[in-house]
């Protein structure tokens, strides 16, 4: 008898194989909301309000904040040792400063986004609100991108440590809740730099009917709008590859999964100013597609070196070229030859080199030995 309950109860605190899964998955559609928040926030800052932020509790606010706070409730019940009388830790729970818990960076992200939240509103009270770009990237406005990165990285981090998610090859049942918390860390990232995203058309622009004519023939002002598209291509590109290169460390993702992420940015970054650059969304499919095929077809990993490094070096030469084309045939863009020919084979030299920095060349033992014997 004492058997029997002792049993009972040793499965009360042992969840299923795949309920860490189900976990996974309810906190990535959790954190999907608070982003969709984000980006709903922004649009209306960019199209609606000419840039001003606006009140601090507002319609606009709404999804973001309930977003968090139910990404940031599902993330805290998930611990019911600690509110819950004689409950004991289940087994792949991790730790935080010694305490057990489900998502423990996820929930220090809670703590760092709160801080952010009281200390912006004390910030908007004292000083008033920011403008240009430190609307976005204010000293406040840091901390709540770290914390709710944090947040958004839960099923990420879960899914890169728990046995459920292993072996590498992965299916798209087993890949989703990762998957979709990396694309939305990725869509993060691209929003913090939004003026240099190349899904969105800002002022100065090689579009030709966005430089005034009276500063058209300057070429003070025309290197400067190179510099700027230039510049925008180069983190747009580091945006959507490191996140591929860091999923082919841990998977071999089933086909589909880089198109999902590449298309997932490109269509929440563009929407941002109502796809006014709408033609880059569908060349961001194509190089996922093109980076998926390469998957698929050379199976790169950590263990299949070369494979990555054309993976790396690739992908950006489809995205890219797709990229000028589309501009040309959607939006009338025509960047001059030899610039975009240049820049497409810089994104392919910064993607193969990026590849360098994942997984780089080994050393042998001998390198160290000298050191070692010495020490």
């Amino acid at each position: 008898m004492a058997y029997e309950v002792a049993r009972s109860a040793a499965a009360a605190v042992v969840r299923p194989s795949d309920e860490p899964w189900r976990d996974d998955l309810v906190t990535a559609l959790a954190a999907t909301t608070l982003v969709l928040g984000l980006f709903l926030d922004g649009w209306n800052h960019i199209n609606l309000q000419n840039g001003a932020l606006g009140g601090f509790f507002t319609v606009w606010h709404g999804l973001l904040y309930a977003g968090f706070g139910a990404t940031a409730t599902w993330v805290l019940t998930r611990n019911p040792h600690i509110y819950l009388r004689g409950e004991r830790p289940a087994p792949h729970l991790q730790s935080l400063a010694g305490v057990p818990l489900r998502y423990p960076w996820a929930i220090a992200g809670i703590a760092i986004a709160t801080f952010g939240l009281v200390g912006d509103a004390i910030w908007h009270t004292a000083l008033g609100e920011e403008e240009g770009v430190a609307r976005v990237i204010g000293p406040f406005h840091l901390f709540l991108f770290a914390g709710a990165g944090l947040l958004i990285a839960g099923p990420l981090r879960s899914a890169w440590h728990a046995p459920l998610y292993y072996p590498a090859k992965a299916s798209w049942r087993t890949i989703l809740p990762p998957l979709i918390s990396l694309t939305l860390l990725a869509a993060l990232i691209a929003f913090m730099f939004q003026w240099l995203s190349a899904f969105v058309d800002w002022q100065p622009s090689l579009a030709i009917d966005r430089v005034p004519p009276a500063l058209a023939a300057n070429e003070d002002v025309e290197g400067t709008v190179e510099f700027a598209g230039v510049a925008r291509l180069f983190v747009t590109n580091l945006v959507l590859l490191a996140p591929l290169l860091m999923l082919l460390r841990r998977w071999r993702p089933p086909f589909g999964s880089a198109t999902f992420m590449f298309t997932g940015v490109a269509l929440l970054m563009s929407a941002l100013t109502e796809f006014d650059l709408g033609g880059a969304v569908l060349a961001a499919a194509v190089g996922g597609l093109a980076a998926d095929a390469l998957i698929t077809r050379l199976r790169p990993s950590p263990s299949n070196v070369p494979a990555y490094r054309i993976v790396a070096g690739v992908t950006p030469l489809v995205l890219w070229s797709g990229y000028f084309l589309a501009l040309r045939v959607f939006h009338d863009i025509a960047w001059p030859f030899d610039l975009w020919l240049g820049s497409v084979a810089v994104m392919s030299v910064t993607g193969l080199a990026l590849s360098f920095f994942a997984i780089p060349p080994s050393v042998s033992e001998e390198a160290w030995a000298e050191e070692e014997e010495s020490g």
